[in-house]
């Protein structure tokens, strides 16, 4: 496999990146959706050297549960020396990447030569953007695997939103490139099935310019039309300008090179917000490792979750293979 190629597999069972070697670390994020469940129970044979597991402060009842089961499941404990859990607090993911580097510099792993594993599924936006951050100036060749697993389905809007709003706005401080007083400011957000985090976004941003990118296809094919069906007020106050697929990180890098050519670059501040799927993300960040003079910088918000309604059950899950840049002594960060 080339360098820069990005492979898409279905799997049914996790097996290790080099057959019959352990993976270095594996990694995940505690949530309430069940689909948090979806890696672990195809592991089978699947046992790295460290487990870590990133879990946020805020209670939780639901995602308790999960973790419980996750631990039953995989016979882990907190007094088990190769399982680290790391807490989060929403706002201040950077904090527990520097827990976690502390971590790799107490166990003395290579992260040059480690192989490593993310299960991206129920990671936060902002924290999944500051790990890979991390991950991906630390590592110099095509070591990380990213999982991704699908929900049974999603709540309609008939049943209830799946988010309210925004609480807050943040651009993690790796993904603030540039700002000048002199441009104008554009703002791309990447939609997903939450109108009213889009559309608080678009009221709170005031951007001078908005496009709107709609998901089609989607994660499954009865799904190609829900991101615009979910944002169909949103849209006609606002159309979209194309659409990106929620599977291919590919397609988003291609779609992000059609439409940031010089003139935009030239006369706009350019803000992206993903508010779409972790695979959409990881194109973006493609792109922008792809594109390091291209000055964007990466929104995240915070919501509140309609627990109940957000999704349900667990279905397919995808494995991805992410080149890294080159490591150079000027790439090297310094905590």
């Amino acid at each position: 496999m080339m360098k820069d190629e990005w492979c898409i597999n279905t799997i049914n069972t996790v097996e290790t990146i080099r057959e019959d070697v352990p993976d270095d670390i594996f990694i995940t994020c505690g949530s309430f959706e069940e689909r948090f469940l979806g890696i672990p129970k195809k592991f089978k044979d699947y046992s790295p050297k460290y487990f870590i597991l990133f879990k946020f402060t805020e209670e939780n009842s639901v995602r308790e549960k999960r973790v419980k089961e996750m631990h039953d499941m995989l016979n882990l404990n907190e007094s088990s020396k190769n399982y680290i859990m790391i807490k989060v607090e929403h706002g201040k993911s950077f904090q527990a990447i520097i827990e976690f580097h502390n971590f790799i510099l107490k166990k003395k792993i290579s992260m040059r030569k480690s192989y490593i594993t993310v299960d991206i599924t129920t990671f936060t936006k902002h924290l999944l953007l500051n790990l890979m951050f991390y991950l991906i100036y630390f590592l110099s060749d095509k070591k990380i695997r990213a999982f991704y697993t699908l929900p049974e389905r999603y709540a309609s809007p008939d049943e209830g939103w799946l988010s309210f709003g925004i609480k807050n706005i943040n651009i993690p401080p790796f993904y603030w490139n540039e700002w000048s007083s002199i441009k104008d400011n554009l703002l791309i957000i990447l939609l997903g099935f939450e109108e009213m985090r889009a559309w608080s976004l678009v009221d709170k941003f005031s951007a001078d310019l908005n496009w709107l990118f709609a998901t089609n296809p989607g994660s499954k094919p009865k799904w190609d039309n829900y991101c615009e069906d979910y944002n169909a007020r949103l849209l006609n106050v606002i159309p979209f300008i194309d659409t990106i697929s929620a599977l291919n990180p590919n397609d988003i890098e291609i779609t992000l090179s059609k439409y940031l050519k010089k003139d935009i670059i030239d006369n706009y501040n350019i803000f992206l917000s993903p508010l779409s799927t972790k695979p959409q993300l990881i194109g973006v960040i493609k792109f922008l490792v792809k594109n390091p003079n291209i000055p964007i910088n990466i929104v995240t918000t915070t919501v509140e979750h309609n627990t109940p309604y957000y999704s349900r059950g667990i279905s397919d899950s995808f494995e991805y293979y992410l080149p890294l840049r080159s490591l150079d002594k000027n790439h090297i960060l310094e905590f």
